[in-house]
């Protein structure tokens, strides 16, 4: 009886030693910046949780990060847009049509995060086709538009 629950102990170590984890998605970690790279977002995705930092992060801080959920989101409307250097203050401004807001511990005097609300609201492309702007299918293998440099990380 001993050497068979022995037995039982080593074969699931064993199996649980094989398992593989599931390999991160290179879209699951990027980082933005305009092309003339004077500054940088790192955009981390874990699970249907985005987070948007501004800066170089390898993991997700305590503050200063919007934090998004994506649970409504289709893989190919997975995008956002971003412009750089508004003329009204912000260092940057970003948006996601589909994505909903749940977290902003972002200074919102020099970052804003832009959400259409009503039904009948602007698309989010008409105002980031602007010079100094870009946007991004995040899950699409495609180069982005506009000023725009993604490096996934």
């Amino acid at each position: 009886m001993y050497s068979k629950f022995l037995l039982l102990i080593i074969l699931i170590f064993t199996l649980n030693s094989c398992k593989k984890n599931k390999p991160q998605e290179k879209w699951q970690h990027i980082e933005i910046s305009p092309k003339d790279k004077s500054q940088l977002v790192t955009i981390i995705t874990k699970g249907d949780k985005r987070y948007i930092m501004n800066g170089t992060h390898h993991k997700i801080p305590n503050d200063d990060y919007l934090l998004l959920d994506l649970s409504e989101v289709d893989r190919l409307g997975d995008g956002f847009s971003v412009c750089w250097n508004e003329s009204n203050g912000y260092k940057w401004k970003i948006a996601s049509s589909y994505a909903k807001l749940i977290e902003n511990k972002l200074d919102s005097s020099k970052y804003l995060y832009y959400q259409p609300i009503k039904k009948n609201d602007l698309p989010i492309s008409i105002e980031y086709k602007e010079c100094n702007c870009g946007s991004l299918l995040i899950r699409e293998n495609r180069k982005p538009w506009g000023d725009l440099v993604v490096e996934y990380r």
